[in-house]
């Protein structure tokens, strides 16, 4: 489901267009869409970065969701290197909608040893965020 026909859709706060999609900003996460076909190298990751750190400053806790809502490429070389850009651990989940998108998951997940979870809908996925983003506090 895009974001922009959920019922969270009220409480964007501000969107940002990036070349490769779009990053909608909440009290206290960010969700990302990216364009079909898009290639997600280093550069998009250097500008979803910045997002993160600025909207998380002076949060206690700030989370991330990755609304996977058409079929593009990590490049899995650039996604290994974004350790070093995040400023602080961010809870993640990653929406997929189909098998294929699942498995993408599972691969980068291990590739990356990221700590994000697989959800089935952008609704569990904002559930998931909201019950368990107060109870991590941002490194």
């Amino acid at each position: 489901m895009y974001l922009e026909n959920s019922a969270i859709n009220k409480e964007v706060k501000k969107v940002h267009q990036l070349s490769n999609g779009t990053i909608y900003v909440f009290e206290n996460f960010l969700v990302s869409e990216f364009k079909e076909g898009a290639i997600i190298d280093f550069d998009c990751f250097v500008q979803l970065y910045h997002y993160l750190n600025s909207y998380s400053e002076n949060k206690q806790s700030f989370g991330y969701i990755s609304n996977r809502v058409h079929k593009y490429t990590v490049k899995v070389a650039d996604f290994m290197k974004t350790k070093s850009l995040g400023q602080k651990a961010y809870p993640m989940a990653v929406v997929t909608y189909d098998e294929e998108g699942e498995n993408t998951f599972k691969f980068e997940k291990q590739v990356n040893n990221c700590q994000a979870i697989l959800c089935e809908s952008l609704d569990k996925a904002v559930t998931y965020l909201t019950n368990n983003i107060l109870n991590v506090k941002l490194h």
